[in-house]
């Protein structure tokens, strides 16, 4: 799987079109010929102009979960930024179902003019490797525009395992194999995929027990039923601070700014890195010049020191400035740690 196909649309000049335009005259035969090299020349021109009109009409942003998640604020933040920017013409619609893929399988089968945008996060986008008989491929259905946010993910323990820290808990686990247990907020979640990069990293056999969501996972935790979880940065805030469960390490290769007090995994030893994500995606083929105007702006509004502030804050996340085609970059490596683990447990949602 490769990011680097997409193809980047080139904007001629207009000058420069007719200067070609008028030498290629004496090799066109006939009429035909002539619309061809036509249409051909102008194209890029074409491209160009529906990039300045964009947008013409309106853009819908789709989140494959329901309203009320860190998704879903987001792309609402999103759309808010650039309503203000182009008018009253972004709007969310929320398409949840099959860990994202419903939405997902909507914006594949969109136009590719920019007007159906997708923001996905790390989880719905991996779900479409976790799904045998989708109708989209993953990996090349969606062109990248920008990713908003990003953090680690938060390995917390009850305080009714005996461990105090990560060494201690890998100690544990390899003591008394297949009997340590940890929570999942959903089987195939990034959370879930996250604790089985660190069972494989550390060496280590323990038992998956899958609850509906982060509430009932927090609350096994609290409560002693599990032993440890893998969880989203800000969900075990609360919890930790009131000293019903402990704060381990994080997954991200640098502290997070959330809970900078917290060690990552690889100061613990423990060398792997696992990102939670939000990005907006178009659908493939959607023309360079409309993505990169996107990207321009929104880089604008979540580059300001504020933004950054809020997203730490409320979000647990960072955003760093950077181009549609580093973002593909990213991808390719952060997708293959995803896949080599799903690969590895043969893990499947269908």
């Amino acid at each position: 799987m490769s990011w680097r196909t997409w193809k980047w649309n080139v904007t001629i000049p207009l000058e420069e079109s007719i200067l070609k335009l008028e030498r290629c005259k004496p090799q066109l035969k006939c009429r035909h010929g002539a619309q061809l090299a036509m249409m051909a020349l102008l194209a890029p021109l074409a491209l160009s102009a529906a990039a300045q009109d964009y947008p013409a009409k309106i853009v819908r942003i789709i989140v494959p979960f329901p309203a009320g998640g860190s998704t879903d604020v987001l792309a609402r933040l999103v759309s808010q930024k650039l309503n203000e920017t182009y008018g009253q013409n972004f709007l969310v619609e929320n398409r949840p179902g099959a860990t994202g893929t419903i939405g997902g399988a909507f914006v594949a089968k969109s136009a590719a003019d920019g007007y159906t945008l997708i923001m996905h996060s790390s989880s719905t986008y991996t779900a479409g490797f976790l799904y045998r008989k989708l109708s989209y491929d993953a990996a090349t259905a969606f062109a990248p525009i920008i990713r908003c946010a990003i953090s680690g993910l938060y390995i917390v323990s009850s305080t009714t395992l005996p461990v105090k820290n990560v060494r201690e808990l890998v100690a544990l686990a390899r003591r008394r194999p297949n009997e340590v247990t940890y929570a999942t907020v959903g089987k195939g979640s990034a959370a879930h995929m996250g604790a089985e990069m660190f069972n494989a990293a550390a060496g280590i056999k323990t038992v998956t027990v899958d609850y509906k969501g982060s509430a009932p996972a927090l609350l096994a935790l609290a409560s002693g039923e599990v032993g440890f979880s893998v969880l989203n940065i800000l969900d075990p805030g609360p919890f930790v601070k009131q000293g019903k469960l402990r704060g381990l390490a994080v997954t991200s290769v640098k502290r997070s700014p959330a809970i900078p007090d917290v060690p990552t995994l690889q100061e613990s030893g423990i060398n792997i890195e696992a990102n939670l994500w939000t990005g907006l995606f178009a659908t493939a083929g959607t023309p360079a010049p409309i993505i990169g105007r996107l990207n321009a702006e929104i880089a604008r509004f979540f580059n300001a020191p504020q933004t950054n502030t809020w997203l730490v804050n409320n979000l647990g996340g960072e955003f760093a400035p950077h181009t549609p085609e580093q973002f593909g970059e990213f991808l390719v490596g952060d997708i293959a740690r995803w896949q080599k683990i799903i690969k590895q447990i043969g893990l499947q949602l269908d």
